[in-house]
C-alpha cells in the first residue's frame, strides 16, 4: 500500500511533457532538455521510430524517465488513445508541445493541391485534432500549458512557401483562440518561433548564405536556447496567448 501511494504521488508531482513530433529536431531538443531537467517525457512519432528510440535513450542517460507513444495525428481516435495512455502512466499532463510539421518548398503556382492539403492537414489540422483531444484533460486538471512551434513565415510569409506559411498562420489564429477559450481552466497556450535549423524538414528552404544575411548575428539560434524557452515558458503561470520569437531575425 505505501509503495502504490508513494507511486501515485510521484506521478501527481513529477512534472511532465508530451512532445508531438519528437521525432524531429526540435522536438527532440525540448524533449531532451526537459528529461535534462528530470521530467518525465512522452515522445510522440509517426514514423521515425528510431530517432524517437535514440531520443528516449538520452534521456533514460539522464536519470529522466522517457516512453514512446505513436500515432498518426490526422486520426482523432488514435491521438485519444495515446492522450489516455500519458495520463495513465504519468497521472496528469503539465506540458503539451506541439512541434508536428512538413515544409514543403515550391512556389504557389507549382504547389499541387494535394502538397497543399497534405500541408495543412499536418501542420494545421494534425494540431486542431490534438488540442481538441486533450481539452477534456486540462479542463479537469485545471492546470498545465500548450506551447505550439510555429514559425516567423506564419507572420510574414516566405517565398517558396506559400503551404508551410499558410499552414504556420493558422496555427497562431489557432493558438490565440484557444488561449481565449481555455483561460478560465488556467491552461497556458503559446507559440514560439523556433528559427531555421538544419534538418531533413528544413534542407530544401534553407539557404546558407541567405540565413546570414538575415540573422542579425549571422547564426541561427541553439537548439538549446529553444528547448530552455519553451521550459521557461511553459513555468510563467501569468503568461498566455503570446508568441515569443527566439529567432534574431527582423523583417
Amino acid at each position: 500500500m505505501v509503495r502504490s501511494e508513494n507511486t501515485k504521488r510521484e506521478k501527481e508531482t513529477l512534472p511532465n511533457i508530451l512532445v508531438f513530433g519528437g521525432s524531429g529536431i526540435i522536438g527532440q531538443a525540448i524533449a531532451t532538455e526537459c528529461g535534462r531537467q528530470g521530467w518525465s517525457v512522452g515522445i510522440h512519432y509517426h514514423h521515425n521510430r528510431e530517432v524517437a528510440e535514440e531520443t528516449a535513450s538520452i534521456i533514460k542517460g539522464l536519470g529522466a524517465k522517457a516512453r514512446l507513444y505513436q500515432s498518426d495525428v490526422n486520426d482523432p481516435k488514435h491521438i485519444t488513445e495515446i492522450l489516455h495512455s500519458f495520463v495513465q502512466d504519468h497521472g496528469s499532463l503539465t506540458l503539451l508541445v506541439w512541434a508536428v510539421g512538413i515544409a514543403p518548398s515550391a512556389l504557389l503556382v507549382k504547389t499541387t493541391s494535394d502538397v497543399w492539403d497534405h500541408t495543412i492537414h499536418t501542420n494545421l489540422t494534425g494540431a486542431f485534432h490534438v488540442l481538441k483531444e486533450a481539452a477534456p484533460i486540462f479542463e479537469s486538471q485545471r492546470d498545465g500549458a500548450v506551447i505550439l512551434v510555429g514559425s516567423l513565415s506564419g507572420e510574414h510569409g516566405m517565398a517558396g512557401q506559400a503551404a508551410y506559411a499558410a499552414s504556420k498562420a493558422g496555427l497562431l489564429g489557432l493558438m490565440q483562440t484557444t488561449a481565449r477559450e481555455w483561460g478560465d481552466w488556467n491552461i497556458r497556450v503559446n507559440a514560439i518561433f523556433p528559427g531555421w535549423h538544419s534538418s531533413p524538414l528544413s534542407a530544401t528552404g534553407i539557404n546558407s548564405a541567405l540565413t546570414h544575411q538575415t540573422h542579425l548575428l549571422n547564426r541561427t539560434p541553439a537548439l538549446e536556447l529553444v528547448a530552455s524557452t519553451v521550459i521557461h515558458l511553459a513555468s510563467m503561470k501569468d503568461i498566455s496567448g503570446q508568441i515569443w520569437n527566439v529567432d534574431n531575425r527582423i523583417w
